[in-house]
């Protein structure tokens, strides 16, 4: 079975080398991860710039670009002859749940995996700016691997892991996404003649809500949320069907 690993804290990252030499022990593995932190980028892309490559080994290799970039280098160039049945993004020191998916370069690198029709998994070990311990979850996702391969889910679909960050896990919860409580805040300097702003803040909290996912890690469950690309909203589709019947100036 052949799995690509990428991550949005850099190849370097504690996180994606205790997920990689746990993988190996059962898997092809294959990696290509940023070269550099690339925390909060989402999905974006680098477009006709030139992106450095380094080589770590026949099967490792870090890009100056987004975890998307990387997944893309990967398929397209590095490893285009290797049919992969996972994608692998993670693990990721930090959460990424509810809300935050929208900003996480993590869950963008699994969603890249998903566009080419790849299972992909988004793995991710909640708290900040604390010491993390990634065992467990390196080895919960070679089980979840082994247990779910020969399920019928179909390729798009991919699972937002995470992880309490304790060794003492209570169990798994499949839950839905939560919603964060953002305490965004912006600094503004002058400096130089010139102006500059800056975003930062606290540390988050969350809504509690039932079966979310940041309930469920709060009360010390790893949560297993499944997500799709497919975002349009029918519902909303069929509301707003009217439209096609009624007349506009401009036609």
């Amino acid at each position: 079975m052949n799995i690509l690993i990428t991550n949005d804290d850099g190849y370097f990252a504690e996180g994606i080398n205790y997920l990689r030499e746990e993988l190996i022990k059962n898997f092809n593995v294959f990696m290509c991860a940023p070269l550099t932190e690339k925390s909060a980028s989402s999905h974006s892309i680098t477009l006709f710039k030139r992106m450095e490559l380094k080589k770590i080994d026949n099967r490792s290799f870090a890009v100056n670009g987004t975890p998307a970039d990387c997944v893309k280098v990967a398929l397209l160039y590095l490893f285009k002859d290797i049919k992969f049945d996972f994608v692998v993004s993670g693990i990721n020191n930090g959460p990424n749940m509810g809300d935050d998916i929208f900003y996480s370069g993590t869950v963008a690198g699994a969603r890249e995996g998903l566009l080419n029709n790849i299972f992909s998994i988004a793995a991710s070990v909640d708290g900040w700016n604390t010491s993390k311990d990634f065992t467990l979850a390196a080895k919960f996702i070679k089980e979840l691997i082994h247990k779910i391969k020969d399920k019928k889910f179909g390729e798009k679909i991919l699972l937002n892991i995470n992880f309490p960050n304790d060794s003492n896990i209570k169990g798994v919860k499949i839950a839905h996404l939560g919603r964060r409580i953002y305490k965004d805040s912006i600094i503004f300097e002058s400096l130089d003649g010139k102006e500059y702003v800056t975003i930062g803040g606290e540390d988050p909290s969350f809504e509690f809500e039932e079966n979310s996912d940041l309930q469920a890690v709060s009360e010390g469950f790893i949560a297993i949320t499944p997500l799709i690309n497919e975002v349009s909203d029918k519902k909303t589709i069929q509301n707003l069907i009217y439209l096609e019947k009624e007349n506009f100036s401009i036609f």
